[in-house]
This record gives structure tokens, sequence and C-alpha cells, in this order.
């Protein structure tokens, strides 16, 4: 077992940096010359593990391949006599940016916008060797201090990296409802499980650090990652100035830019994306338009934006919960915050239509065991509780823009206004429920209400339409004109509907 004292090949392991869910990382360093490296490890528990083996060597050739100065450079591969893998990588000093965000929260809009560029720099060269990162997040970007930039980025773990020919589109075909990624920074396609994944997914990743970077928080949270990939689906992202009021406009024309569930309404290079934040105020001056809402009031508070301190909190409540009676199989995934493998039927959509159905997101767990977390310790099975396969009911919370809208039910009965949380009953079928406003079209909507849920809706003003009495009451009337004949006053318009103390509807009310 590789271990702190070992040499391996030219290196002795002097320290231990930091362990994550597929390996171990140390300190190790040449006996004659004093050259520090990184030696990265596979835990010994998964080196025959065909799946985790694969990976290590993917992020080994993938760097190698790309060979970018903003991408950690690996010098050496190999295995020792006990079949334990490791490669050797560049020594880099400084901090991962999700130590830097837990510390400072923020960054100033001048560094995001820097370090975004460089990492839109490093995997702009990646793309074109055909190389999709897929796994972009805080812990995989390092800042590190050269010569006289104090924020010189290096991208780490290409252990979920797809390697494609060179003549070919860089894309990457995985099972159907395979889903690969950490869920706050999944692009909408990843969390749909789509078969072929191109190197936009990583672009939508980068547009989610950003927003971190700027505002402290992820675009999308909520209280379980299913919640955070339905949203990745089907909910706009929230303004970085509805939560900074005093960052500049253009990052909200970026960041909708980047954060377009529609791939093709993306930036569609990263060389694209690394123009517009190096020069972000030419890039407003000639932004296509990318469908911005006018009134963001609501979406803010729908999304859910979440801070890192409570991105932890989260990821440590979802660490690796075995709820089955059967040991894993052999080589289970893990790495924090890390899905991976046959998710099927994750979430279907109807996209251009009112129908949004949210299926299957209990499947989450595979084989009876989720598959979030870090490896922290063995699994140890859980016995079964003999409460029923699903609770009763679950909590679904509706918001719409604008606020106060009436929620109604298939068969007429309303439940409240909007923001509205409540418990509906459990059902494995999609259940239908209409927003309704004065001076709204209503809207009708779909879920499955099998996990808690996020219901939002964008309501559209009716613009009323001009009388022919109105019209005609503007317009001088002729000396000689006859006396029109009166039209009996409109109808009064309908009382509004009452509520009770709680701003509630009474049930009575249809």
């Amino acid at each position: 077992m590789i271990d702190i004292g070992h040499t391996i090949g030219n290196y002795k392991i002097t320290a231990k940096l930091g362990e994550g869910g597929m390996g171990v990382v140390y300190l190790a360093e040449h006996p004659v010359i004093g050259k520090k490296v990184a030696m990265k490890a596979i835990h010994p528990e998964l080196s025959k593990n065909s799946d985790v083996v694969s990976r290590f060597i993917t992020e080994a050739k993938a760097v190698n391949q790309i060979g970018h100065e903003h991408i950690v450079d690996i010098a050496d591969f190999g295995n020792t006599p006990e079949g334990e893998f490791y490669f050797v990588m560049e020594y880099l000093q400084g901090e991962s940016l999700s130590d830097r965000l837990k510390r400072d929260k923020r960054i100033p809009v001048h560094q995001a916008m820097s370090v975004g560029a460089q990492i839109a720099d490093a995997l702009n060269a990646s793309h074109q060797q055909g190389i999709i990162h897929r796994d972009l997040k805080p812990e995989n970007i390092f800042l590190c201090n050269r010569g006289p930039s104090r924020d010189f980025v290096k991208v780490l773990d290409f252990g979920l990296a797809k390697l494609t020919q060179a003549d070919q589109k860089v894309t990457h075909k995985t099972r159907t409802g395979s889903v690969m990624g950490t869920p706050y920074y999944m692009s909408p396609e990843q969390c749909e499980g789509k078969t072929e994944i191109d190197y936009r997914a990583d672009i939508y990743s980068l547009g989610v650090l950003l927003f971190e970077m700027l505002t402290g928080k992820v675009p999308f949270g909520g209280e379980g990652y299913g919640e955070i990939i339905v949203k990745h689906v089907t909910m706009p992202p929230p303004s970085v100035r509805s939560i900074v009021p005093e960052l500049p406009e253009y990052m909200d024309l970026i960041l909708y830019r980047v954060l377009a569930k529609d791939r093709n309404q993306r930036f569609q290079t990263m060389a694209e994306l690394r123009e517009a934040l190096l020069d972000p105020e030419r890039y407003a001056s000639s932004a296509p338009a990318v469908g911005i809402p006018d009134d963001l009031s609501g979406i803010a508070r729908a999304a859910a934006p979440m801070a890192r301190t409570e991105l932890d909190r989260r990821s440590h409540l979802n660490e690796m919960a075995v709820i089955g009676t059967t040991p894993p199989p052999p080589g289970t995934p893990s790495g924090r915050g890390e899905l991976i493998d046959n998710i099927d039927n994750l979430i279907r959509t109807k996209r251009g239509s009112r129908l949004v159905v949210l299926s299957a997101l209990a499947s989450l767990t595979v084989a009876g065991f989720a598959l979030f977390g870090r490896r922290s310790e063995p699994h140890r099975p859980v016995a079964a509780a003999s409460a029923p396969l699903h609770p009763a009911t679950v909590r679904v919370n509706f918001n719409s823009d604008p606020d106060g809208a009436v929620i109604t039910r298939a068969d007429g009965k309303a439940l409240g206004l909007t923001p509205l949380s409540i418990e509906i009953a459990y059902s494995d079928s999609a259940v239908e429920f209409q927003f309704k406003k004065a001076g709204f079209e209503t809207k009708t909507m779909y879920i499955v209400p099998n996990l808690p849920s996020p219901l939002f809706a964008t309501l559209r003003r009716i613009e009323p339409e001009q009388s022919a009495a109105e019209a005609n009451a503007e317009k001088p009337a002729p000396s000689s004109a006859r006396p029109r004949r009166q039209h009996p006053a409109a109808p009064p318009a309908p009382r509004p509907l009452q509520t009770d103390e709680d701003g509630v509807l009474e049930p009575s009310i249809r």
C-alpha cells in the first residue's frame, strides 16, 4: 500500500496533501535534486475496479494530450508491484477556488472575470483536442502564484473527461440515462442523462462557477440533489444583480447566455466566452437577445441560490447513505457530490409544450445505494425499516412571477396563493395544477409528486383591448353628427377572491 515514507519510482513520499473519492494525493520529493511533486494514487480497494482505473488512466492521457499552461501537468504514470496505480504531477502552491470561496465568500468582479477567462482558455485548448471535462467545480480549480499573477489558474481532475478521436466532433455518447458530474454544477443535458454530451456542457458549468464567484452562491439550491437537478432543467437562472445589486449589468447579459437551458443559445465556444469575459463592455454593446425576463421578481427566491457553507452542510448530510440490506457492489462510484451511472428516466420533458413531467427522481439511488458523497469509511448495511415504500405526501413549492397567483387542482379546488409551500398526496403519475391571476393568462403545469419539488410559472400579462366606445370617445364628434346611441354600462368587475387570515383561500372557493 502506497503511504508516507515509501519510495515510488524516483520519489519519496513525505506527506499527505488530500483525499478524494477515487484516490489520495501525496507530497513527494526527489531525494537527490530535491524537486517536489504531487503524487496521486488510487485507493487500494479500487485498484481492481476496471471503471475506476479507466478513469484514472483517462485523466493522465487527457492532461498529457492537451499540454496547456492552465492545466496541471502530469509527468509520469505507473503502478506498483502490488498493482496500485499512480501518477506524478506538478506540485502547486496556492489554494483551490473552493477554499477561496469558503474564506472570502465572493470574489471581486475583475478577479472573477480573470479567473473565468483563464478557465475558458484552458478548456478551449481541451475542446480543440477533443476532450470534454464534464466535472468543472471549485474543487477542481486551483489558484496559485506565478510571477506577477496572483491567481494563476490550473484546471485539475480530468477523471470524468472523455477523449474523442481527432477527426470526430467533440461529443461523447453515454449510455441512455447515465448521469455524470456534480449536481450543483451540471448542465441541463447532463441532468437529463442525455446520450450525447458536448463541449457546451463545460460552458454551462463555467457559468455556474462565475455565478458563484460573483455572488457567493450557486444559482440553484434546494433540499436535495433531485430538486437541484429539476431546477437546472426547468427554471430560469436568477439575476446576479438580484443578489449583489452593485454588480454591472453586463454580468447578467453574459450569465443569462452562459446558463441558457438550450445549448444552442449559449456561447458556442470557450474562445467566444473568453472574449466576452476579457472585454465585457464591448460584448454588452453588441450582445444578442438572450431572453432575460422583464420582471425578475420571484425567480431568485424560487431558484433558492445557496452559499458554499450550506452546500458543504448538504453534502455532508448526503454522505453515502446505505438504504438496502445487500452490500454495495465492488467499486461503487464515490466522490463528494458526484453522480454516476444508470439513472434511467431521471427527467422526462416535453420542450415547447405546457407539459413538464419530472419523473423517477427517486431512482437517484441505484441498486439500493445513494451514489453521492465521499468514501470515508467502509459501507455498513442498515436493515430496511418496515415503513411504507413511499411517503403519503410530499412537499411542493409553488412560485410564480409575479406573486399572488391562485393555485388550483384539476378538480378546481383552490390551494392558495403563490408563494405557496404545501404537502400534496404522493403519486407516480403526473398531476395537473393551474396558476391563475387576474390580468394574466392562466398557465397549466404538471408535476409527478414523488419527491419534494419546486413548480415555477412565469405568467404572461393580458394586454387590454381598447373598446370601440373608448376609441370613439377619443375622436371629436363633428358638429352635424347626431347624438350617438348610448351603450349600456359594462357589468361591474368580479370581486377579488377572499382569503382567510393566513392568506390561503377557503376550500369552498373555486
